[in-house]
């Protein structure tokens, strides 16, 4: 069974050109391929690399409209303890149907198998 990390840590705004952003803190490894799932109600994923989920927990409701409007979100990766950046990627939208997770599929962040990278960029 594939686990998901749940990320409940993270920050969301607009950037100057109007994408949508994301703060999130570092996982190991560069982000292969990544890609914005969205299923058009309550669930947003960010798939960072191949077995590497990412649930956004919590996100507010007044994303969830401008989500549909979307073709890219921007992600900006930062050590839990600094606001250092240490990676910006932009990442496609991708429409999804409903995900329906089992509990024993979450790990909440804090929780998490992926160590966190060292403050240096």
């Amino acid at each position: 069974m594939r686990k998901i990390i749940q990320d409940r840590l993270y920050f969301v705004f607009r950037d100057s050109d109007g994408i949508l952003g994301f703060t999130i803190r570092c996982y190991d490894g560069e982000p292969v391929n990544p890609c914005f799932l969205y299923d058009g109600d309550q669930q947003v994923f960010l798939l960072r690399r191949p077995g590497q989920i990412i649930s956004l927990a919590s996100l507010g409701e007044e994303f969830f409209s401008f989500l549909r409007t979307l073709q890219k979100v921007r992600f900006l990766e930062t050590p839990e303890d600094s606001s250092e950046i240490i990676r910006q990627y932009d990442v496609p939208v991708v429409k999804i149907d409903s995900v329906q997770l089992s509990g024993s599929q979450i790990i909440v962040s804090e929780e998490c198998l992926f160590s966190e990278l060292p403050c240096s960029a």
